[in-house]
């Protein structure tokens, strides 16, 4: 992982308008109740308003509230009992499962001996303080007393680092499902989490509040895990992450989980921890800005280090996820970033709004959909805070679908087989697009490359000679060549291959179409050219290389006219503006009509002038079919 945009971009305010009242609603109308202020799920709360059309609140709304009424003594359960989930048969509701267990409130916490697998544990309503090491296709289910009374489970912020999770070295739980639940308080490190810190796989997770712990996040996925109809708001970190922390569930191809699917949620207010460091533009007065408001920040979140990694959600190294029918807003960074060899991700039918960075990062991945998403009011912060680098709504970073090399291929495992592979071609289509920081940037760093000492990641591509290596790209690089004719490296080295394109991660085949962009500077706050120049901006441009063999413009000239990247068929509303090839193109930003004519009008930025000065007005050749109204709001 490296932080995004080339420098580290930041972020600031709490936007009001759309999502205004969100936190208010989490926090007060949700209700804070059983024994000091436990946010759990209550039926008379409000539906937390949606911030985008189709998209529904889950925070504090009926959806979160047990149908298990159950109020009675602990101990071991027969199917059918009144109020308690059944089991053991087909029909009843953990047909898998073959004993039930209730469960006391009060302080006490789990090993993995004291629980058995195929178990149903009825957690009592009322404050349970503890932890539990789930065995193989267990359930953990929260009930609901007098209507009122929620089942929290909380860490009280005792050095309690996970709530539920298993026990690492049986191996790998799989099939264990958590629902009902207020998940709280509990203290997981950095990158970790409160759910399945060990990644384990086949885990159902839904219809839960999960919040308020620090610094961590609220859940790790691994693989074939289902994430749905939960509430992740006011974690430290982010309120989920997909990754393979075990030796479990690791896929062939990326070396990650596999096969998640992310339904449904609402994701808010996450990274009080404030990862991300303290912002500055001094044209609005900020040197040590926290961009967290002091009544969310967390005084349990100890001595965080900021290291760029925080927002909604991180996906590592995953393998076919999907994401769809999210609401995700109000999140310090990132809406969701799928950061180093994700492969095959869908983000279909979310609402993204009000995030202080991108509502989504694609960043050295392979094969994505970005589709039907409704995207607003994002970047402000970050943008601001590196107001020279386009902070866009859609951010792509050495990201896309390979051709050169055969294709990345679709998920690999049994349990993917009906998740999306867009090998040919990455898309970001049908989406609209609210007066965010900028619309859809395209960028590929000149110095990212497999081997550049940054990671210990190599690409995904393959050949004919099989992939590419850590130690196969540190050999040969210093042989690689690119034709300047057509811009495709040329075969060098032992043994002969293209390794300028085999160890880079490129932003390649990404189609740009039917998108709507509607965009006002007026409603975004600090967007002027004194203060925010590049507020606005959408395009395509790489930097000149400063480690061999990428030292020149090569990489530039190749990622915009050479890599099949197409913007067509989007309608512009506002006066947007683009960027193009060099990212210090001293012509950008670019206007319409540079952006969208006929290239073969220009000479490609290559000529001698164009790389004296550094500044190339093209043609661009970009957006045919689409519609620009630069004046239209």
């Amino acid at each position: 992982m490296t932080a995004y945009f080339g420098d580290r971009i930041t972020r600031h305010r709490l936007v009001s308008y759309v999502a205004a009242g969100c936190l208010i609603i989490i926090l007060i109308v949700v209700g804070l109740y059983v024994k000091g202020g436990s946010l759990a799920a209550s039926g008379g709360a409000a539906r937390a308003k949606s911030s985008g059309p189709g998209v529904p609140g889950i925070c504090g709304y009926p959806i979160l509230k047990s149908p298990y009424n159950y109020d009675g003594a602990a101990g071991a359960y027969a199917s059918g009992t009144a109020g308690l989930p059944t089991y053991g048969r087909s029909g009843s509701d953990f047909p898998h499962d073959t004993a039930g267990v209730v469960l006391p409130a009060g302080t006490h916490s789990y090993p993995s001996y004291q629980l058995k697998p195929n178990t149903v544990y009825y957690l009592l309503p009322g404050l349970h303080t503890g932890s539990f090491m789930a065995d193989e296709n267990d359930s953990f289910v929260g009930g609901l007393a007098r209507d009122h009374v929620a089942t929290v489970l909380s860490g009280n912020y005792s050095g309690l680092e996970w709530a539920i999770d298993s026990d690492s070295s049986d191996g790998d739980e799989a099939g264990v499902l958590i629902e009902y639940l207020t998940i709280e308080k509990y203290q997981p490190n950095a990158n970790a989490a409160a759910v399945n810190q060990d990644s384990n796989t086949g885990w159902t997770i839904q219809y839960n509040t999960i919040t308020l712990n620090v610094p961590g996040a609220g859940v790790i996925l691994g693989a074939d895990n289902l994430l749905k109809d939960n509430c992740l708001t006011l974690n430290g970190q982010y309120g989920f992450q997909s990754e393979a922390t075990d030796s479990w569930g690791v896929d062939a191809l990326t070396g990650g989980p596999y096969n998640i699917t992310v339904k449904d949620n609402e994701i808010s207010y996450n990274d009080t921890c404030d990862f991300e460091g303290l912002l500055k533009n001094p044209a609005i007065g900020w040197s040590s800005h926290n961009p967290v408001p002091s009544r969310y920040r967390n005084s349990r979140c100890g001595a965080v280090v900021p290291d760029g990694n925080q927002g909604g959600f991180k996906l590592w190294r995953t393998d076919g996820a999907t994401i769809v029918g999210n609401n995700i807003h109000n999140n310090w960074g990132p809406g969701g970033w799928a950061d180093t060899d994700n492969a095959n991700t869908t983000y279909r039918r979310n609402t993204i709004s009000n995030n202080d960075g991108p509502a989504i990062i694609e960043e050295i991945s392979y094969n994505f959909m970005i589709a039907d998403n409704y995207l607003a009011d994002n970047g402000w912060a970050e943008g601001v805070s590196n107001p020279e680098f386009p902070v866009p709504a859609i951010y792509i970073s050495e990201s896309g679908s390979d051709t050169r090399f055969g294709g990345v291929p679709g998920c690999p495992e049994a349990s993917c087989s009906d998740q999306s592979s867009y090998r040919d071609q990455s898309v970001i289509s049908d989406n609209m697009m609210l007066n965010n920081s900028g619309n859809v940037f395209l960028w590929q760093s000149a110095n990212r490359f497999c081997s550049d000492g940054s990671d210990g990641v190599c690409t995904l591509v393959r050949g004919s000679k099989g992939a590419f290596t850590l130690t196969g790209c540190k050999a040969n690089l210093a042989t690689a060549t690119i034709n300047k004719d057509n811009y495709i490296g040329n075969e060098t080295g032992q043994p002969s291959r293209d390794w300028w394109d085999g160890c880079l991660w490129r932003t390649e085949n990404v189609a740009i179409a039917h998108n709507t962009i509607d965009f006002n500077p007026a409603r975004v706050a600090n967007c002027n050219r004194s203060v925010w120049p590049d507020c606005g901006a959408g395009g395509i441009f790489s930097d000149y290389g400063s480690i061999p063999p990428y030292t020149s413009a090569g990489i530039a000239v190749q990622l915009t006219f050479f890599q099949n990247d197409r913007w067509s068929d989007n309608t512009y509303n506002g006066p947007s503006t683009f960027y193009a090839w060099n990212q210090g193109n001293g012509k950008s930003p670019l206007n319409w009509i540079y952006w969208s004519g006929n290239p073969s009008k220009g000479d490609q930025c290559t000529s001698p002038g164009n790389l004296a000065s550094g500044g190339c007005t093209g043609p661009f050749g970009q957006d045919s079919g689409s519609t620009y109204n630069a004046g239209s709001l």
